[in-house]
């Protein structure tokens, strides 16, 4: 017969309270029978062995109740969990010797064990050793816990429920360890009856843990709301349709909920929860709210500053006295929000909650002063009918010099290290410019591989006098060498790709900078959405490991559309691009226009580390069709392009251009320059160029230059019949303003005949679009031909773009865009004028979208003259921004 042990506990809970009685700190054994035969035996005998076995028991961490029961009454008491071990004795006595025949019952065993002890009456001592050696071998038998199951649980899946547990299967069965595990089921909250069952298996025990889920919401409602947005309520109690909420859960949802009406400035909000039963197994989460009113300020007052004027000193604060522009002022926080993500109060509106925070601005704002000793005050608030008073004591005390600098270090000469600190001696003190130092000292020891290096910061006052004197102690620790490089989540991405880009390799000096450095060049290649480099310490103390953790982001992109002209009817329109192809870190892009009468195609592919080397690569193939306004451009040719990187940010190129082109759409009557060019087919031209790229990303940068240098030269001894030499450059940089970007861009080109005087139309520049000048149409900025009034383009140019990024939407990285541009097209024969400057500005968005980066922008044309557009739409997927 199968044996089965049975332990139950039923930990039922009424609304919040619930303790759980604790299991015994000792095992608990029951003697629940004693008999005696053979000669009668006195009875302080007895007493005096079982105290003494009682007390020996007590020693090895059990506990020992004698209790007259029935067997089976002591039977069920096991099987219930309140007992270990049950047992009887039975004593005989003949003369002066005894015999005790034990009958124990334990825990997961149904048949008893016996086993008897005898001795003399006047040793007893002896007894006790002989009967706890005995009862100790039968009760520490070691159980295996084979299995751990859970029945009774529907919506919470066991993956969630066996972390929690301390028991495992495969280790030794312990009940304080089981209990722990109830304990810590039921104060999951998911439950409102736990229960174990214990049985016996092939191998050990099986565990099964019965439990009773308490309701999931079916529905949340908000009663009472009047000025809140239901939205926002929804967002803040953190709870969702579907859940099974716990207590913790619904009290926190009530706390957020009355924070987030003292953040709008509602005072004496009350909130109670009323639950509402659906079904046996769904509630209803009824959320009735009595909102309070807002109070608003009347005047804010500071006694006792000096040194900040009472302008100043409110500066700091988000809460501000109710005006004739709090109105005006609110809408402006509502802009302001998307600059700065520290929560602001709504002007004019009492709310104690955001007082308190900023006081901590004013005082900071004090010490970086020298006002060391600065206190604020608690706040003196007075209301009254029209509004609050809020008065705000400051004690300044003494304004504080810096008199001397000391850095307590070994490595680096003084002059090396004093001139980079901000801290100097003469200087009013500042706690601000002291915390900078301590980060420039860290960095600066992390670069020569002390990654470890702690700054020890102390200032002491000098008696007598309102100065300081200012020590940096730093301990640099053992110097540190890169031991390891782990990377993880590249799923696409070779892991050499990531490699190379990393500059530190194992058996290196550890360098805070070089770290950096490599998170900004992965970051750059744009295939990942996120980018970590986290350091672990290795097993040595000067090893160091890191750990290269990566997001891989979408980066391919494909488009697909349709047009319809006179010549190609009906044509489908097709771009695939991958900047990875295949995780080897290489860009590859095919369009494709396919129509009735003709098809047209490029293929571009460049590979940034060819063959594993410094040395990049890049050729392309086409025959496509490009449209201006006075004609159109019909080329088939191809180029290659050789490159070297020199370092992480600079790189060098140079290449080859063969294209044949033939003009279309020419009206006969067409301007000379265009004329000329119908008779210039084909450009065989040399290519030389350098970039430097220290921007932080690739997609939306936030900091960095870009420059490129470009040269080009056609004809000569290259043959074709262009003939010309060009000459571009670009220019960017990015820099963040607290939580906006800032984004300049000046362009600018000259371009010069050769010999043969062969420029054609089309390798003369024009301005407009989203790459120069947005409210035109690419083209449109462009010289005239005083005749015949056809865009013609020019041989000098130049452009500026000045932007401002900000985040709409972050968690989908949606940002919002203002701009303004400007630029201009002339030639010698029609020279620069200032009042050919065209000009734009305009609005957009641009989003890492599903489908690759999406780039929409409006712009307006300021200087609008005759048959010009008065502004333009720009829409572009793909590339970089």
């Amino acid at each position: 017969m199968k044996i089965q042990r049975i332990i139950k506990y039923f930990l039922i809970v009424l609304l919040e309270f619930l303790v759980i009685s604790p299991l015994y700190a000792k095992e608990k054994i029951l003697l629940y029978g004693q008999k005696s035969f053979g000669e009668p035996i006195k009875e302080e005998v007895l007493k005096k062995y079982l105290e003494g076995l009682k007390k020996k028991l007590s020693e090895e961490n059990y506990d020992l109740e004698i209790k007259p029961l029935s067997e089976k009454e002591a039977l069920s008491l096991l099987k219930a969990g309140e007992y270990f071990g049950i047992g009887e004795v039975r004593i005989t006595l003949i003369k002066d010797s005894l015999s005790l025949d034990w009958k124990i019952y334990r825990t997961g065993k149904r048949n008893p064990y016996y086993f008897f002890v005898t001795g003399k009456v006047a040793n007893l001592e002896d007894l006790f050793e002989e009967t706890l050696k005995a009862l100790k071998g039968i009760l520490e038998e070691k159980i295996i816990i084979e299995e751990i199951r859970f029945s009774g649980n529907k919506r919470i899946g066991e993956d969630i429920l066996l972390p929690k547990l301390k028991s495992k299967p495969g280790d030794l069965l312990n009940f304080e360890t089981l209990n722990e595990d109830l304990k810590t089921l039921f104060k999951l909250g998911y439950f409102e009856e736990v229960e174990v069952e214990l049985d016996e298996g092939e191998k050990g025990a099986v565990i099964t843990f019965k439990v009773t889920e308490r309701p999931s919401i079916k529905a949340i409602t908000f009663k009472g709301i009047k000025e809140a947005k239901k939205e926002d309520l929804a967002k803040i109690i953190e709870i969702k349709v579907g859940e099974i909420p716990t207590p913790e859960k619904l009290n926190k949802a009530l706390e957020n909920m009355k924070a987030y009406y003292e953040q709008l400035g509602f005072h004496g909000t009350e909130i109670t929860l009323e639950t509402k039963e659906v079904s046996s197994t769904q509630i209803e989460l009824v959320f009735n709210i009595k909102e309070g009113k807002k109070k608003y300020i009347k005047k804010i007052e500071f006694v006792g500053n000096k040194a900040f004027s009472n302008r100043d000193l409110k500066g700091y604060l988000s809460v501000s006295e109710k005006t004739l522009f709090s109105p005006i002022k609110r809408y402006v926080k509502y802009l302001t929000a998307v600059i700065s993500p520290e929560p602001q109060a709504e002007p004019g509106v009492y709310n104690l909650a955001y007082l308190y925070r900023d006081l901590g601005k004013i005082e900071t704002a004090y010490k970086n002063k020298g006002y060391i000793e600065v206190k604020i005050g608690e706040p003196q608030i007075i209301e009254e009918e029209d509004g609050v008073i809020i008065k705000i004591p400051i004690e300044e005390g003494p304004q504080y010099k810096v008199k001397e600098v000391r850095v307590l270090q070994d490595l680096f000469p003084e002059e090396e290290i004093y001139k980079r600190l901000k801290t100097q001696a003469g200087k009013v003190f500042s706690l601000g410019e002291l915390k900078e130092d301590e980060v420039i000292l860290t960095h600066l020891f992390s670069d020569y591989g002390y990654a470890y290096a702690k700054v020890d910061t102390n200032f002491e006052k000098i008696p007598g006098e309102n100065a300081l004197k200012v020590t940096f102690k730093v301990e640099k620790g053992p110097m540190v060498y890169v031991n390891r490089i782990e990377i993880e989540g590249n799923t696409k991405t070779r892991d050499k790709v990531i490699r190379r880009e990393i500059l530190l390799s194992e058996g290196w000096p550890y360098s805070g900078k070089r770290l950096e450095k490599s998170e900004e060049r992965l970051r750059r290649l744009g295939f990942f959405e996120d980018v970590q480099i986290e350091k672990e310490r290795g097993a040595k103390e000067e090893d160091l490991n890191l750990k290269v953790k990566v997001k891989e982001t979408l980066t391919g992109t494909f488009s697909v559309g349709g047009a319809y002209s006179s010549s190609d009817q009906f044509s489908l329109i097709t771009e695939i691009t991958q900047r990875n192809w295949m995780g080897k870190g290489q860009r590859v892009s095919i369009s494709a226009k396919i129509g009735t009468r003709s098809s047209r195609y490029a293929l571009n592919f460049f590979d940034p580390y060819f063959k594993d080397t410094r040395y990049s690569l890049g050729w392309s193939l086409y025959n496509y069709e490009t449209e201006y306004e006075d004609f159109t451009k019909d080329s088939t040719g191809g180029s290659i392009r050789l490159g070297y990187v020199f370092t992480p940010e600079f790189s060098a190129y140079l290449g080859y251009r063969y294209d044949d082109s033939k003009l279309k759409d020419v009206v006969n009557n067409a301007s000379v320059i265009i004329q000329e060019s119908k008779n210039i087919h084909i450009t065989s031209a040399f290519e030389l160029g350098a970039v430097y790229d220290s921007r932080n990303r690739f997609f939306l940068p936030t900091k960095g230059w870009y420059h490129e240098l470009g040269f080009s030269y056609a004809g000569g001894f290259l043959g074709g019949d262009s003939n010309f030499a060009k000459f571009t450059g670009e220019h960017q940089v990015y820099f963040p303003i607290k939580n906006i970007t800032g984004h300049l861009v000046f362009g600018y080109g000259y371009i010069t005949e050769g010999s043969g005087k062969t420029i054609p139309v089309y390798e003369r520049f024009f301005l407009g679009g989203i790459g120069s000048v947005r409210g035109y149409k690419f083209g449109d900025i462009s010289p005239r031909d005083p005749v015949t009034g056809e865009r013609i383009g020019g041989t000098r140019m130049f452009y500026f773009q000045g932007e401002t990024i900000f985040p709409l939407i972050k968690n989908i990285n949606l940002n919002g865009v203002l701009f303004y541009d400007m630029g201009s097209v002339w030639s010698q024969k029609y020279r620069f004028s200032s009042s050919e400057i065209r000009k734009s500005l305009g609005f957009g968005i641009r989003w890492f979208s599903p489908f690759g980066p999406l780039r929409i922008e409006w712009g307006y044309n300021i200087d609008k003259k005759p048959k010009e557009d008065s502004s333009n739409f720009n829409f572009q997927i793909g590339g970089g921004f």
